[in-house]
């Protein structure tokens, strides 16, 4: 096969369809960084989530009574719920919080970032709690027996906050695939107007190519690989763009939740495992729509 003389007719097909292999590219791009994009989000609400929900715990707000009066977990009421909870064999550790000591951690916590806050709140606004940290933070059902305890105030699960976030996160992901389908889609449907429109352009040399012995692939061969070419570029462009979006826009936004590991850090090596392989899927379905679309132009 004379691959020489089907680049070169694929190169030249592309110059004369300038317009639209310049629409090709751009939609194909945009498809590409939004499919990027999305695996990307996926990534990073994942690894987000294993970080949150290997430092999360179930806080049990106890009663009035003993927040005022207990500062060890010594009182019979305190002692129930904790010896439940401690054998309960989804319990990984539980940790009393005395009155003081919970306010001690919300100044901690909140004396730089929120000053006025502190200032307006007492020891006496903060419950003892005990905090409980489960094998598996995604099945709360063993603190399930102490919450309907008359000692026990709230039962606040900080993996609902997790559920919560990463669902918002998700809901963006699914949002993002949806465009990228209907970009995808527009593409398809431009490959395959530009190869019928170069075949109907070339169908006194195909017929010719056709009487003299030429292969159905052979005279498909230029037109698809128009097709697949026209994807590639798109696919580096969406490659770059993806890149640099990353680098210089998302990372210097989210450098100080990187550092606080409050969101997972999405390596750039990630990138460029994903956008090749993205980019190669779409070369195989524009040359598969290329080839299909060309069936009624090149016949056996």
């Amino acid at each position: 096969m004379n691959w020489g003389f089907i680049a070169k007719e694929a190169f030249r097909g592309l110059g004369r369809n300038l317009t639209m292999t310049v629409a090709l590219i751009i939609t194909t791009a945009l498809s590409l960084v939004l499919v990027g994009a999305g695996i990307l989000i996926t990534q990073a609400t994942n690894e987000t989530k294993a970080l949150y929900l290997d430092r999360v715990e179930v806080m049990i707000e106890l009663d009035e009574e003993i927040s005022a009066t207990d500062t060890d977990c010594s009182s019979p009421a305190c002692l129930e719920v904790r010896d439940e909870l401690q054998s309960s064999d989804g319990v990984e550790q539980v940790t009393f919080r005395s009155r003081q000591q919970s306010y001690e951690r919300f100044v901690e916590l909140f004396g730089q970032t929120d000053p006025d806050l502190v200032r307006e709140t007492t020891p006496d606004a903060l419950p003892a709690a005990l905090h409980v940290r489960l094998k598996d933070p995604t099945d709360p059902s063993p603190v399930e027996a102490v919450s309907q305890m008359p000692q026990v105030a709230v039962v606040t699960d900080q993996a609902d906050t997790v559920r919560e976030a990463a669902g918002t996160m998700d809901t963006f992901r699914n949002a993002t695939f949806v465009v990228a389908a209907a970009q995808a889609l527009a593409a398809l449907f431009l490959i395959s107007n530009m190869v019928q429109l170069a075949a109907f352009n070339r169908r006194e040399q195909i017929g010719i190519m056709r009487m003299v012995g030429a292969s159905r692939w052979f005279t498909q061969a230029p037109f698809v690989l128009e097709a697949v070419v026209s994807v590639l570029i798109g696919g580096i462009i969406a490659t770059a763009g993806v890149w640099a979006g990353k680098r210089f826009l998302v990372d210097p936004l989210m450098g100080d939740l990187y550092a606080s590991q409050l969101v997972a850090r999405v390596p750039d090596s990630m990138v460029a495992t994903v956008m090749p392989a993205v980019t190669l899927a779409a070369m195989v379905l524009g040359g598969i729509a290329a080839q299909v679309a060309l069936r009624s132009y090149v016949r056996k």
